[in-house]
């Protein structure tokens, strides 16, 4: 025991000062329990008897396994951190590198001796289950190798603990699967520090940058209860990407097919494509005043499943509705977007008590964005090539009258001064290519974008006015005529046949791509 001998709050600052101590961990067999301690008492005033004494107790650490080697080094170090950021910081990188020297299983964890029971009692071997299996923040990484064996992977953290599980079943890791697990490292590292981060981003980009011929699927979920309040699925393959992310602010949903592999795009025609759509995306956040760390959220989930396709095949093998196989020609990529079909939203929490005097005026915003495509036909002489993009956006929100002034409306009628904004855009493109024996017949696209503002101006409460604007413009571009236009002015000593085959054609994928604006579309 230490005695001090003071008074008031100089004796509790002394203490505090000459009872800092570090926690040292225990070895112990492996799958045996290691556990630290340590408490002071201090008698303030005068130490007889009627004496007060304080008892200050640092929490024994319990650990699941020998606690010697490195990864349980890094878990201790995070472990005396708070927050989700701190704790998974380097955890996800770590497991992975470890496939460079170890393929087999590993379990670790540590905790909080909460009560009085026995490091090795029955209530703490289910407090280490619960920490790999339902932690209050847990994300797991699940990954199949094309040799058949399975990788699970999983991270849980809550306030009185912090684990880590690597399972290795159904199979064993050759040296080409280890070092693909490897190379994940950074990518997983990166999706875990988005998650983790203040406000939280989807940095997936590199749980997309894998060998199919060596690991066939990466799935990552992450449940998040204690900070963000997210959740996320991730899921990736030859044929398929999708994400599905939630939390207190909305939801962004993405599915991309990568199974009509022939109608990918150069990659400079994918990024045009890309950065295109990125600037959807910006006009629709702000035409319908998104929140911007969701936007932020979908824009990235976006172009990572729309990046690092890999390449891309020459022919195409269809579903059952389109049992043939077709070869296309740069022609036939020069006039679609280059990007597979994807279905893609983004939904923002509704927010229902903005104005208490009329509960009815809601804040939401909503946007879809989709691509199909289908080859349809005989064979490769007589094929049809139809791409679809559409766009629909839906929002309403309150605006200040002035600019810049934070609006705080009350049942009082003189704080009822505002703009009240309900939007309605719709964009479509839809992109034909014919051919009948071997010959391009027709190619064009039919274009159309809406949009529609709704505004109600209120002052003190009292209706001032209520305005619709609509804004239309459709077009139809004859994509075969820009072909035939080009041929006869740079090369009217080929055939139009011989042109289309050997000649560098104009790239008019641009003119196919997504306008949501119909000012922008008019001046195409």
């Amino acid at each position: 025991m230490t005695v001090i001998s003071a008074t008031g709050n100089q004796a509790l600052n002394t203490l505090l000062t000459a009872t800092k101590t570090t926690a040292t961990v225990s070895p112990a067999a492996s799958q045996q329990q290691a556990t630290t301690a340590q408490s002071a008492a201090v008698m303030i005033g005068q130490t007889d008897a009627m004496s007060p004494v304080y008892n200050i107790t640092k929490p024994a650490l319990v650990w699941e396994r020998s606690s010697s080697d490195l990864m349980s080094s890094k878990l201790a170090s995070n472990f005396s951190n708070a927050g989700n950021a701190a704790r998974f910081s380097g955890l996800g990188a770590a497991l992975l590198e470890r496939f460079t020297t170890d393929s087999g299983s590993y379990s670790q964890s540590v905790m909080k001796q909460t009560s009085a029971q026995s490091a090795s009692s029955a209530g703490n071997v289910a407090a280490q289950t619960q920490l790999h299996t339902k932690a209050d923040n847990q994300i797991s990484l699940s990954i199949k190798t094309a040799s058949g064996a399975l990788v699970e992977i999983t991270l849980g953290s809550d306030d009185d603990g912090l684990g880590v599980q690597v399972n290795v079943s159904k199979g064993t890791l050759s040296d080409a699967d280890r070092k693909a697990l490897a190379n994940m490292a950074e990518g997983f590292q990166k999706a875990i520090d988005g998650l983790t981060a203040q406000p939280p981003k989807l940095d997936l980009s590199g749980l997309t940058k894998f060998d199919t011929s060596v690991l066939t699927s990466v799935d990552l979920h992450a449940s998040l209860g204690t900070e963000n309040t997210r959740t996320l699925d991730f899921h990736a393959d030859a044929g398929t990407r999708s994400v599905k992310s939630t939390g207190i602010d909305g939801t962004v949903n993405i599915s991309v097919d990568m199974s009509k592999r022939a109608l990918l795009g150069t990659e400079n025609q994918q990024t045009q494509a890309l950065n295109q759509y990125l600037k959807q995306f910006d006009n629709a956040g702000s035409r319908g005043n998104a929140d911007d760390a969701l936007m932020t959220m979908f824009r990235d989930a976006f172009t990572a499943l729309n990046s690092n396709y890999g390449e891309s095949a020459t022919t195409h093998k269809s579903s059952a509705r389109e049992p043939v196989y077709f070869s296309l020609t740069r022609t036939d990529k020069n006039m679609v977007s280059g990007l597979a079909d994807f279905t893609a939203s983004v939904s923002q929490t509704p927010v229902d008590k903005t104005n208490p005097m009329r509960p009815d005026e809601v804040d939401t915003f909503s946007y879809q964005v989709s691509q199909s495509s289908s080859i349809t036909g005989t064979g490769t002489q007589d094929r049809h090539i139809s791409q679809k993009q559409q766009s629909h956006l839906v929002a309403s929100y309150h605006k200040a009258l002035t600019s810049g002034l934070q609006l705080n409306l009350t049942t009082d009628r003189n704080s009822q001064n505002y703009l009240y904004y309900q939007i309605d855009d719709k964009a479509e493109s839809t992109t034909n290519i014919q051919y009948q024996k071997g010959a391009l017949v027709s190619a064009s696209v039919d274009q159309r974008a809406s949009t529609s503002t709704h505004i109600q101006k209120y002052v003190k409460g009292w209706l001032e006015s209520d305005t619709t604007t609509p804004v239309h413009t459709s077009k139809t571009t004859d994509l075969l005529g820009k072909l035939q236009s080009d041929w006869e002015s740079n090369h009217p000593r080929l055939s139009f046949e011989d042109y289309l085959r050997q000649q560098n054609q104009p790239d008019l994928s641009s003119l196919v791509l997504l306008e949501s604006d119909p000012g922008a579309l008019k001046n195409r």
